[in-house]
């Protein structure tokens, strides 16, 4: 299954071998995945490179962990449109630590202490003298809005 010998990083080729389980269905959204330990014996490798995996496909947003119980499959958010209009700028950056827990839904709070670690923020700045917004990436869908013609 891992191959020492093929250039890919071990952690990676882990890595690699869970995501395709989830997209196969073998783990679905919310489902909780084996622990480090049972995945280390499944891979036949050590648990430092299980938790590399696992770092790997938190930042891709394919998995969250929670500290002391595991990591889960992402599910998959409704998004919502939200118009840019012309001339704003965004910016995605990491959320601070207020704005995870401003920004996370009851059920995160109590699970994660706040918005799941590696969810990216957008922060819309509209222009001058007009206020930011900062919306979770995983909830909203941003769109361009046409800008005014003079007909």
């Amino acid at each position: 299954m891992i191959d020492y010998s093929s250039g890919v990083p071990v952690y990676r080729q882990v890595a690699n071998a869970i995501r395709d389980d989830i997209t196969a269905g073998r783990y679905r959204p919310g489902a909780w995945l084996p622990s480090e330990a049972q995945l280390a014996q499944m891979y036949e490798v050590g648990r430092d490179t299980v938790r590399e995996a696992l770092a790997y496909l938190r930042a891709e947003g394919r998995i969250t962990t929670v500290r002391k119980r595991g990591s889960m499959v992402a599910t998959e958010p409704t998004r919502e449109a939200y118009e840019v209009l012309p001339g704003a700028r965004v910016i995605a950056r990491m959320p601070t630590p207020d704005e995870r827990a401003e920004l996370a839904t009851p059920a995160e709070l109590r699970e994660f202490g706040g918005v799941p670690e590696g969810v990216p923020v957008l922060e819309i700045i509209p222009g001058a003298r007009k206020h930011r917004r900062v919306l979770r990436s995983d909830q909203v869908e941003l769109f361009v809005a046409e800008p005014f013609s003079k007909e």
